[in-house]
């Protein structure tokens, strides 16, 4: 079975596999395929090692976030997946775990996204993956309009 067909069973699991599933907002293949994409096109030779990147950041739409808020951590574990299993079929070094991460854009319409990798060293990684897990588990301050919709969503 492809890396990508392993990909699309699991969240296929996540987002429909039952009665209560929820249906995502834009195309999870294509989701996949764009960080494939963006590993393919941002993996650089540092200290003669093909080294792959470790970040990938996914934006989407205000809209798209409300849906897919709750799935977060289990997309982004099973794209994290993707990921290191790409990486390793084409022989390519990763400095960690990549860290998957999403971020509303509200310039962006729903069922849109766009995926960027980056290559960061372990610290910053460290310090993002830090940051990311205190987002989502409430615990960040977080001030302006992301405030606005986190005291909005409290209160429903």
């Amino acid at each position: 079975m492809s890396v990508l067909s392993t990909f699309e069973d699991r969240v296929g699991a996540i987002f429909g596999g039952g009665r209560g599933g929820i249906t995502a907002p834009f195309s999870l293949r294509k989701l996949a395929k764009q960080a494939m994409r963006e590993m393919e096109r941002e993996t650089y030779v540092i200290d003669g090692v093909n080294t792959a990147p470790a970040l990938y950041t996914i934006l989407i739409s205000s809209a798209d976030d409300s849906v897919m808020r709750p799935v977060y951590s289990k997309v982004c574990r099973e794209l994290s997946d993707l990921v290191i299993a790409h990486a390793q079929s084409k022989g390519y070094a990763l400095i960690d775990t990549p860290l998957v991460r999403f971020m509303v854009d509200p310039g962006l319409k729903s069922g849109k996204f766009s995926l960027f990798a980056e290559n960061v060293d372990e610290r910053a990684l460290t310090q993002l993956r830090a940051e990311e897990a205190a987002f989502m588990d409430g615990s960040l301050n977080i001030g302006g309009a992301a405030s606005v919709i986190a005291q909005q969503r409290a209160a429903a």
